[in-house]
């Protein structure tokens, strides 16, 4: 996201800039809503609203078909979505939407298994525009959604992808997943083909702790040779943006 201390981190993961941090049990800390600014664009990052049901449902009747496979949830049914929004504004799942002047253009999700048994274990799911990606919109979102896993005290993150899908696997390589397994042909598209589904995974005790307020973070910030959180990084009136 840029400012001239984490540039050097922007070309190691070659598209986006690593900002993900956990300031504190409560999401409040997280300073949502936010707007930060990606290449010229000021964009909203907030959770998500129910007020966003059409906005998302436009959102997913966008996004191209293989961009779909992996979802377990049907972004462009009305019932489906509107399944989702109640989910999140009941807090069973943990969703942040980024806004482009009221219009969704990106999310993350964050939902922990419903057992008993894989209460551990959350699934993260991040999904941006085709014209907004290659922005930081992704990783900033992506990052927010772990403050919310960590605080959540989940030991446990997983990821699905088609293998075609490269860039969003080489997103998550860069924030520290390895693969889990390969589930052969276990998605099929609407065209009746069958693919394989990778599941990645990443294990919470492997992050790192800010060098200003103590607390875990996935990945951290360089900036006047400490290495901050998100929020300690935005907190430091550095500007977060792209461009």
């Amino acid at each position: 996201m840029i400012a001239d201390p984490e540039r050097r981190l922007l070309a190691e993961v070659n598209d986006v800039t690593a900002n993900t941090g956990s300031a504190a049990p409560d999401i409040e800390l997280h300073h949502l809503p936010t707007s930060l600014h990606f290449r010229g664009r000021e964009i909203e990052l907030r959770n998500l609203e129910d007020a966003d049901r059409g906005s998302l449902l436009e959102f997913g009747r966008r996004q191209e078909e293989d961009d779909l496979l992996f979802l377990e949830r049907d972004i462009t049914d009305p019932d489906d979505v509107a399944a989702w929004v109640a989910d999140s504004v009941a807090g069973n799942v943990n969703t942040i939407v980024g806004l482009d002047a009221g219009r969704v253009t990106g999310y993350a999700t964050i939902e922990r298994g419903r057992l008993r048994w894989t209460r551990h274990v959350a699934e993260i799911r991040v999904m941006v525009d085709k014209d907004a990606r290659r922005l930081g919109l992704g990783h900033a979102l992506l990052g927010l959604a772990f403050e919310a896993a960590l605080a959540d005290d989940v030991a446990k993150i997983v990821a699905q992808m088609t293998p075609d899908q490269s860039g969003a696997r080489r997103l998550f390589e860069n924030l520290g997943f390895v693969q889990d397994a390969v589930l052969a042909q276990h998605v099929r598209s609407a065209d009746g083909n069958s693919h394989d589904l990778i599941v990645m995974r990443f294990d919470t005790g492997q992050r790192r702790i800010c060098a200003v307020c103590g607390q875990s973070a996935l990945t951290l910030i360089p900036l006047e040779g400490r290495e901050l959180c998100w929020s300690c990084y935005e907190m430091e009136d550095v500007e977060l943006g792209a461009g």
